[in-house]
């Protein structure tokens, strides 16, 4: 007589059951796995494309020539001055959607500096000029991925302060916007040298002030009153070198003689 073996009705339904339990474990694993993918894979993406303008925002504010953004006032676009024709002014805003960051350089077509896998959430940038030093601009971004899903979004945020370290460069005149309202330096703030290569117009009743202080008390000043030039002390005089090569300084006597003595030459 032959027997058969085989599983018994209440070993099937525990291997089921175990085989039901690992499956879900490991569906859940596998769900867990896969939604850390995703996210990581999301957030990098972000990660990328915020670096990506952000380096760029910090190279092109250190090399302007100059920042023209107002002041203390928080703006969409950050507009800069550039040395170079081609690219004056660089524009770096965001559209009016919120979609994407794009640079323009002059006239050029603008350049889209984020793609459409993220957002923008945030961009606000802000001029500031502390005293005595260069301007700095305050930004402050936000990306986020672009997707509807739960699963997938990440969002990442960015904040710098750049202060612009290149000497000011113009392609075009300088002017107040009043006249004779404003000044080019002050006492405590002072230029050192001047360089022209052409002609210095002083006003008609103008004055140069040298040596001692240049605010209130120069040791003597030069006077230019309605074309012609005086100085403040009879110390002074004229400075004249001879075809010899010494030089001699002309001053006048009370009598209203003129008269000269010896100098040593200027550098």
């Amino acid at each position: 007589m032959n027997r058969r073996s085989g599983f018994t009705l209440i070993e099937l339904i525990i291997y089921m059951a175990i085989f039901g339990v690992s499956a879900v474990f490991l569906v859940s694993i596998l769900t867990s796995v896969t939604r850390t993918q995703v996210r990581q894979a999301s957030g990098n993406e972000v990660n990328q494309q915020l670096s990506f303008v952000s380096n760029t925002i910090q190279r092109l504010v250190r090399s302007a020539s100059q920042v023209s953004n107002e002041a203390g006032v928080a703006s969409t676009t950050l507009v800069l001055r550039m040395a170079s024709s081609t690219v004056d002014p660089t524009y770096i805003y965001v559209d009016a959607s919120s979609t994407a960051i794009y640079l323009q350089e002059a006239t050029s077509t603008p350049i889209r500096l984020t793609d459409d896998k993220v957002t923008v959430a945030n961009f606000s940038v802000t001029k500031q000029e502390p005293a005595g030093g260069l301007a700095v601009v305050h930004v402050d971004l936000t990306l986020e991925y672009n997707t509807t899903s739960d699963q997938s979004k990440a969002s990442r945020a960015w904040s710098g302060a750049i202060a612009r370290i290149s000497a000011a460069t113009f392609d075009s005149g300088i002017f107040p916007n009043s006249s004779a309202a404003l000044d080019l330096g002050s006492a405590s703030l002072q230029w050192r040298d001047a360089f022209f290569s052409n002609s210095v117009t002083i006003g008609t009743n103008g004055e140069l002030g040298v040596g001692g202080s240049p605010s209130t008390n120069p040791t003597t000043k030069i006077y230019i009153t309605n074309g012609d030039v005086g100085f403040s002390s009879s110390t002074y005089g004229v400075l004249l070198m001879s075809p010899g090569g010494t030089c001699f300084r002309l001053t006048v006597t009370n009598s209203g003689a003129l008269a000269t003595s010896t100098q040593t030459c200027p550098n």
